[in-house]
């Protein structure tokens, strides 16, 4: 074995799939809320979903990076499933742009100079102390490399007509009729799945077909291979997800699949109107190999498109059907928060997507504590109501605990900008969340415990409760109805919300002074009155630290 080869190719691959992962990951740090909101607004239809899956894969040179993001925002709500599907579509789509570009520029000069050049002006750039200026240089980074992995992939394949015994392996297989397609099908889906890159596979099954090592209709099966194990990366991902995101990641799987079926049944057809599109016979003619592959990648991608684009509520209902049923019998659906991210992708962007939706869920589902508190308050007593506020208060303890694993996770893979800030501003958010828990719990507690005692609040305290839980709700409701008009906790920082906000705060500490006057009246201090007055004090203490929390969460990134 050649393993100075061996080492230049494994050297060369290494060196293109970092690039490729730097590239995508600068352009997700530049531009990630950017291409959230235009996901976001992209995905009303189907169409729109195709074209917006194209265009962001197009941009990050990754589709894996894609999937990965719509698994993501699946996963965290942001997306139905039938958006996802279309872009899904699309990102297949866009991954086809990488063959092109080393069809085009990898094998027509000498492209180590101009990778340099890339690497060195990023070089430059990354030293900024400007967040945007900073990216863009990781960004030329991650380009330069990609194409110097590119060069040395190029390089270490030998020409095989001076060096016909390097590759003579392959040559044993490449003589078996459709046997050969087959074959090769499944070495590039488990190169795909090795490597975890289709576009850096594709560029090595364009560069062993211009070398003349495979014939070209080996290169489209493993085409048709990398189309499968490329699903491999969202499946990764989606595996500690909800069932929306492992749907997700089944609708890849199937689309691909679905496609490879019917290029095979249709091989000779499919190839044959390739080959009349493209100039030069790829059997006799190596310089016209490159582009044979390449709108051979596209054309499969995007008749596959076409074909199922029609079809995307049912593949939702297909692969709902398969994954409900699956969860049902093993009785398993995590709804908790977990960190998707797999292979290579890793981005802060998709981390603090999910945090987001995550902790905004929290706040929305901490509104229960509030409408039961007011029934165990105002209403006649029910142990039930009692029992379910402690145990919603258990859960809450819970969550926190997984927010700081979570944070801890994104940590690791590095936070970069302003995501610092943000994560800073949700930990607070989460802190005073499972703190109002921890009241409204010890409210239930107390109502528990006077009942058993026979102990119950006067009219007079009655509708002071009553005020202060009023003011409560519209607090509250100043969190949660502008968490809902905003995809970030940015639209918290506006002086009007916060001003609210105050105003809320102070009436609460009014009215708790006011009242707190009334337990010092003679009355509330005979034997009789005086218990429900120290219950009242009790009660009137928490509503007043739900409040503060209240206001806490609101201005939290201060």
């Amino acid at each position: 074995m050649n393993w100075s080869l061996l080492i230049q190719v494994l050297g060369g691959l290494g060196i293109f799939i970092y690039g490729m992962k730097l590239l995508s990951e600068s352009l997700q740090r530049v531009a990630g809320d950017r291409l959230r909101s235009f996901l976001s607004s992209m995905t009303r239809n189907r169409v729109s979903a195709v074209f917006s899956g194209l265009f962001i894969t197009s941009t990050i040179q990754s589709s894996s990076a894609t999937t990965v993001l719509v698994v993501g925002f699946v996963n965290a709500g942001l997306i139905s499933l039938a958006q996802a599907i279309g872009v899904i579509m699309g990102a297949n789509i866009g991954t086809t742009i990488t063959a092109w570009i080393v069809s085009f520029l990898g094998f027509k000069f000498n492209i180590a100079s101009f990778a340099l050049l890339a690497v060195a002006a990023g070089v430059i750039l990354n030293f900024s102390r400007k967040e945007s200026r900073s990216g863009w240089g990781s960004f030329l980074i991650g380009f330069g490399f990609l194409f110097l992995g590119l060069d040395y992939l190029k390089s270490s394949v030998p020409d095989s007509a001076k060096d016909p015994d390097s590759f003579l392996f392959l040559q044993q297989y490449t003589n078996m009729g459709f046997n050969t397609i087959l074959l090769f099908v499944l070495i590039g889906a488990l190169l795909t799945i090795v490597i975890q890159s289709s576009s850096a596979s594709t560029t090595i099954t364009i560069t062993l077909a211009f070398s003349g090592y495979i014939p070209i209709d080996a290169a489209y099966g493993m085409i048709l291979g990398e189309n499968i194990g490329t699903t491999i990366t969202a499946n990764l991902a989606a595996i500690p997800g909800n069932r929306n995101a492992k749907k997700a990641a089944l609708a890849h799987t199937l689309f691909n699949v679905f496609g490879v079926i019917w290029a095979l049944l249709f091989f000779k057809l499919f190839t044959g109107i390739v080959d009349d599109l493209i100039p030069g016979d790829p059997l006799t003619d190596k310089e016209s190999t490159r582009f044979h592959i390449s709108l051979f990648h596209t054309m499969f991608n995007i008749t596959n498109t076409l074909i199922l684009i029609w079809f995307v509520n049912t593949i939702t209902k297909v692969v709902s059907a398969i994954v409900d049923g699956l969860a049902s019998k093993t009785g398993k659906d995590k709804d908790s928060i977990r960190l998707l991210q797999a292979g290579a992708v890793k981005t802060t962007e998709l981390a603090m997507v999910e945090l987001v939706e995550f902790t905004k869920k929290i706040i929305r589902d901490t509104y229960d504590f509030l409408r039961l508190t007011e029934q165990i308050l105002l209403q006649p007593y029910d142990a039930a109501r009692v029992l379910q506020v402690l145990k919603k208060e258990e859960e809450l303890d819970q969550v926190r605990t997984e927010v700081l694993t979570y944070l801890n996770q994104i940590q690791e893979t590095g936070i970069t900008g302003n995501y610092a800030k943000d994560v800073l501003g949700i930990m607070e958010r989460v802190k005073a969340v499972e703190e109002m828990g921890d009241n409204f719990a010890s409210i239930a507690r107390k109502m528990r415990k006077s009942h058993r005692q026979k102990v119950s609040l006067d009219k007079t305290f009655g509708n002071s409760v009553k005020e202060q839980m009023d003011l409560l709700k519209h607090h509250y409701d100043i969190l949660l109805v502008n968490l809902e008009q905003s995809e970030t906790f940015d639209i918290l920082g506006n002086p009007q919300i916060r001003n609210q906000s105050r105003e809320y705060r102070f009436q609460m500490i009014r009215s708790v002074k006011k009242n707190d006057s009334k337990v010092k009246k003679k009355k509330y201090q005979k034997k009789d009155n005086l218990m429900p007055a120290l219950l009242y004090c009790d009660i009137s203490r928490n509503l007043d630290n739900i409040s503060r929390l209240l206001n806490a969460a609101i201005y939290a990134d201060v």
